[in-house]
């Protein structure tokens, strides 16, 4: 009896721990990283561990109970699952046939198979009475990813990308992923504040505020339309769940104004320093890409993309644009690589992932609403960059969504016995 509760406290403790280091921790690893050549020798090791501790988590996990309890679960992700075969087959059929990638083989099959779909895997079995426990090791794990970055704003000047575009960034964390980690732990820190029970030791509140400020001075800095696009509408989502979840008016109100006096401060000073955002933004006013990017335009590649989809609509072209690479939007990519049949196939999975995770979000008292706005973060996220076959955080928030079930057991039940089934 006593072996069996050490096995399940482990599975536990290694699952929760996994969740949070998969899907945040490259940020922490990434601020080790002084010299981008020599960026491997730090990152393969913090992949290979994820790779064995989701190994582990899954082989845990499977057994004949699991398989019982999750086969309502398998209809769900049968598409999910045909359309990774397909893109995998188009994956090793242009490595093998193909010489317009862009990248070599092994990356392409790396990322693919040892970053984003085994840890994926893993992701199907959170352990969902344990929501707190996940919550608050994300937070930590994404404060200390985000304080760790935070000598870059002072450095900012002397970054040589940012005086090249206008957005912060450091040697192994482009300005996309730095601004979606200041938006994941603005989120985090927003919904602890006015969602959930928190210490009333002001210490603790003036913690979560503190980080708060904190990811949104890295999203402004970071000066990336994506993950701006994706809290604003996440920040909506928040709001309107707050609303079913009781929240006082007044609270909601004061920390919002609060965040938008220092939005303000921060941006002036970021313009001041030299950033490059407002631009970006009235550039799609222009429908153009930001002038001073070094980087292939944005409607460019889109048209190409669809150009080549239009071309060969059955099987689709490949996993890139010809000399361009990915298409920088994985609706499109999906359909580029595999067809009319497979893009339709991801489409389906990324718009029903979305409908849950914005279920999960509004449910009443829902422990897990947090879960449903990340996702949405990331998946509006994908719409502007990224691409399949390397979009792990993504993936994993995918694979989370489709296997969470059951949410009326895992409400508040000190506040409500409201049940919302979104399976």
């Amino acid at each position: 009896m006593k072996l069996k509760l050490v096995y399940h406290s482990l599975n536990r403790i290694i699952k929760i721990g996994l969740f949070s280091s998969a899907l945040f921790g490259y940020g922490i690893i990434a601020s080790l990283i002084h010299d981008a050549s020599t960026s491997r020798l730090i990152t393969i090791p913090y992949r290979f561990v994820i790779l064995i501790v989701s190994i582990l988590v899954i082989l845990f996990n499977i057994n004949l109970k699991s398989i019982n309890d999750n086969r309502q679960l398998l209809p769900k992700i049968s598409v999910l699952l045909i359309f990774i075969f397909s893109y995998s087959f188009r994956l090793f059929f242009d490595i093998g046939y193909n010489n317009f990638l862009t990248r070599e083989s092994s990356e392409y099959l790396l990322n693919w198979f040892c970053i984003c779909l085994v840890p994926g895997i893993a992701f199907l079995f959170l352990d969902l009475k344990y929501s707190k426990k996940y919550l608050y090791l994300t937070w930590i794990f994404l404060a200390i990813s985000s304080i760790l970055a935070l000598p870059l704003i002072a450095q900012a000047q002397i970054s040589k990308v940012f005086t090249e575009q206008g957005r912060l960034a450091g040697e192994a964390l482009n300005p996309i992923s730095l601004g979606h980690q200041g938006g994941s732990l603005l989120l985090i820190s927003l919904y602890v504040l006015l969602n959930r029970e928190t210490s009333k030791n002001g210490i603790t509140k003036i913690l979560y505020i503190f980080s708060l400020a904190l990811g949104l001075s890295l999203l402004i800095f970071a000066g990336s339309r994506g993950p701006i696009i994706a809290i604003i509408v996440c920040v909506c989502l928040l709001v309107i769940s707050l609303q079913y979840q009781g929240v006082n008016t007044f609270k909601i109100f004061s920390i919002f104004v609060t965040a938008i006096l220092f939005a303000n401060i921060t941006l002036s000073f970021a313009l001041d320093t030299g950033s490059s955002l407002v631009e970006r933004f009235t550039s799609l006013l222009n429908g153009g890409d930001f002038s001073y990017s070094q980087f292939i335009q944005r409607p460019e590649l889109y048209q190409k993309a669809s150009d080549l989809i239009a071309e060969y609509p059955i099987f689709g072209y490949g996993l890139e644009v010809p000399n361009l690479g990915y298409p920088h939007n994985l609706i499109l990519e999906a359909f580029l690589s595999t067809g009319f049949l497979g893009g339709s196939l991801f489409l389906i999975m990324y718009i029903y992932a979305a409908i849950k995770a914005i279920c999960i979000t509004l449910a009443k008292n829902n422990l897990w609403n947090w879960l449903g706005l990340l996702y949405i973060q990331y998946a509006i996220g994908s719409m502007f960059s990224g691409n399949l076959y390397a979009s792990s955080t993504f993936w994993y928030l995918l694979f989370a969504i489709l296997g969470f079930k059951n949410t009326n057991k895992f409400v508040d039940k000190k506040h409500s016995h409201a049940k919302l089934s979104v399976n």
